[in-house]
């Protein structure tokens, strides 16, 4: 019984999963690339998500970083600061609209630096 509850809030949670697409860069000339990007979605508790994002280089997975973001109470919308050394890098906004996921990423001045769009695998 206790097995078949955490099978049904599994399936439940349309947010947690592995998500792949592309992060397109929006400012050029920059050190920023184009990347097929992974992200594995974990719950940490209601509507708080963990975010391990990952590039393919040559077929190969390149951990990037770790984004903690919330969920709206909606249940649509996911956003987060993206954080490097203990300094805010910007923030990561998403979208959910079913198994597809389209946001952005910008700087801390608002400037809008990726295009973000994946598909739950």
């Amino acid at each position: 019984m206790i097995v078949l509850a955490a099978l049904l809030a599994v399936a439940a949670d349309p947010i947690s999963g592995t998500w792949e697409g592309t992060s397109l860069c929006q400012v050029k000339p920059s050190p920023c690339r184009d990347e097929h990007v992974i992200y594995r979605i974990n719950s940490k508790k209601q509507r708080q998500y963990r975010i391990d994002g990952y590039k393919l280089v040559s077929g190969h997975q390149q951990f990037m970083g770790t984004i903690d973001v919330m969920l709206d109470a909606a249940g649509t919308h996911l956003d987060g600061a993206v954080m490097s050394g203990g300094q805010s890098r910007g923030r990561l906004q998403l979208s959910l609209n079913g198994h597809h996921m389209s946001g952005r990423m910008t700087e801390p001045d608002g400037t809008l630096y990726r295009l973000i769009e994946v598909d739950k695998r």
